[in-house]
This record gives structure tokens, C-alpha cells and sequence, in this order.
């Protein structure tokens, strides 16, 4: 990456060798340490990388009828999103080696803004030119197909229960390499409807053409479904959000996972917005901290939320 940065004349021989010894003194990647001496902004390191890895935008498309509160989309170069790309450079690096990425989002309660970070970080994904796909689990109370302002008449349970066809032609591609499968009508039993392994099947069906899986689940505490749609994704990530979520519930939620099998990489501390004009300023004030809070499974934790 340093000789790049040479060339293009960003950078001096000098500056790539004070890099390279921060890097190896602190064990951390070229880019941070650029960052961390002033050499190369975010931006500028983001942008490196997906050129090495010949990753492109995010293709252009009508966004006006998608929730404005997704910064991520509506503000990509916004310190919202960059938390969320962070987030994803995190799960990234945890992940690495898994030829597909399948994660549930996940949180003790309602109203934790979990759906929000998933379709956040779903985006995110696609961003890279990652084949990516979010799904809509909560049967008990879907939310992603008004976010992205989808007909809902058909979807996963539908699909599930072999009412509809679930191919990748059948869901909708909001744009090149993003799909959105909603939840689809809410069927009399959720249980019974995303038993194992049907929607493991499904997501494998699907993992050859698309490489990301982010999946929005009920409330864990409320219903067994989440435990049921974790345990066939393998991995998940709570959500816990400010003055709400208890950290006896997060235990909980997280000791029931883990005897399920899942894998529990960790938590996002939220703010979920009281208005719209508040979303920034909330969001980047929860997310800014996540780095002390996102741990991995197994590490010492925190024993109080603020």
C-alpha cells in the first residue's frame, strides 16, 4: 500500500518508513498508522483499499424513497457512517477466512434500533461491492420493508413455507448486489416456520451468489425465534441501547445464545433517535463508542452500562 501512496505522490519514502515502524511497534495495520501520524486521512486509506482489493462505489440509485435516518446510504462520507464502516472493518477482520458471512442482529428488547443497525450495516457491505442480502426474521414485528419502502405481500415466510419462489430473481435487488428480503406476511406460527434448517437451507441455497447474510431478528427475550434463526447463522451481534437495555438482560440473552451454539462476537452500544433531525447527532454519539464495547466472545466485559 505504501509504494501506491509513493507514486501517486502522497506520500514520501520517509513518511511510508516512520508508518511502517509505528506499525510494527503498535501491531496495527498500515493505514491506522498513517491515520494515527496525520499522514493519510480516513477517506484517503479507505479509498486505497478499495482500489487494492478492486472494490467499487456503491452503484448510484433513487434513494429518496429510503428512510432518511440511514446515514450510511444518505451521508456515506458522515461520521454516522464511518462508525458503521468501522464496525464492518471489525466484523471483517474477526470473520476472515469464512467464505461466507452470516450474522444475526440481535437485542434483548424491542425498540433497541437493531433493525436500523442491520440495514445500516447490510449497506455497508454492499458498499464494497459485496454481494449482500438482508433479511427480515422478525415475523413479530417486521420493520425492514418500510425502511426501504418494499412491498411486503411476499418474502421469507412465504418462501419458507413454499408460497413463493426463493431464488435470487424472486427478491428484491434494491440495487446492483444488495438485495432486501422482507419478512413477508406474518405467519400464525414463526416457530414452527423458521424451525431448523429451513432457513439455513435457504441461506446456503442462496451463499452461492451472494456472500453476505445480515438477518433482523425478534426481541430475544420475547420470543424463542431468535434463538432459532441464530442458531442457523452461527454468529451474532447484540444491540444494546442507552437507558434501556439491562445488562442482566444481555447476559441472559447472550448465556441462551451460546447454549444454542451461536457465536456471540460482541455488542453495539446505541442511541435510538426521538425525531428525525436528532438521528445524527445521537447516532454518532452512541456508534463513536463502540469500539470499547464491541469484544469479542470470551473477553473481559463490561459489568454496567452507562
Amino acid at each position: 500500500m505504501g509504494d501506491a501512496y509513493v507514486r501517486a505522490k502522497r506520500l514520501t519514502v520517509e513518511d511510508v518508513d516512520m508508518i511502517v515502524a509505528l506499525q510494527k511497534r503498535l501491531d496495527i495495520r498500515f493505514g491506522d498508522a498513517a491515520i494515527r501520524l496525520g499522514l493519510l486521512s480516513e477517506t484517503e486509506v479507505r479509498e486505497a483499499l478499495n482500489t487494492q482489493f478492486n472494490y467499487s462505489s456503491f452503484p448510484t440509485i433513487d434513494a429518496t424513497s429510503i428512510s432518511k435516518t440511514l446515514d450510511i446510504l444518505h451521508a456515506p462520507d458522515g461520521e454516522a457512517a464511518e462508525a458503521i464502516k468501522r464496525l464492518r472493518s471489525e466484523l471483517i477482520s474477526r470473520l476472515e477466512g469464512e467464505a461466507t458471512i452470516v450474522l444475526a442482529i440481535l437485542s434483548p428488547t424491542t425498540g433497541e434500533g437493531k433493525s436500523h443497525i442491520a440495514a445500516s450495516l447490510a449497506i455497508s457491505f454492499a458498499q464494497l461491492n459485496i454481494r449482500t442480502m438482508l433479511i427480515d426474521a422478525n415475523f413479530r414485528n417486521p420493520t425492514l420493508h418500510t425502511l426501504f419502502n418494499l412491498s411486503n405481500q411476499t418474502g421469507l415466510s412465504t418462501i419458507l413455507a413454499k408460497r413463493s419462489l426463493g431464488s435470487l430473481d424472486a427478491i428484491p435487488e434494491v440495487t446492483k448486489n444488495f438485495w432486501v428480503l422482507g419478512s413477508g406476511p406474518p405467519p400464525p406460527n414463526p416457530v414452527e416456520i423458521l424451525s431448523a434448517p429451513r432457513l439455513k437451507s435457504l441461506i446456503e441455497t442462496l451463499s452461492r451468489k451472494v456472500k453476505v447474510f445480515i438477518v433482523d431478528t425478534p426481541s430475544s427475550l420475547k420470543w424463542a425465534d431468535s434463538q432459532i434463526i441464530a442458531g442457523q447463522t452461527g454468529y451474532a451481534l447484540f444491540v444494546a441501547r442507552e437507558n434501556m437495555s439491562k445488562l442482566d438482560d444481555l447476559k441472559r440473552s447472550k448465556a441462551e445464545m451460546e447454549s444454542h451454539g451461536v457465536n456471540v462476537l460482541g455488542i453495539v452500544y446505541n442511541t435510538a433517535p426521538k425525531s428525525t433531525d436528532s438521528v445524527k447527532t445521537k447516532l454518532v454519539n452512541s456508534l463513536k463508542r463502540f469500539l470499547g464495547i464491541f469484544q469479542k466472545s470470551g473477553s473481559r466485559r463490561r459489568e454496567s452500562l452507562p
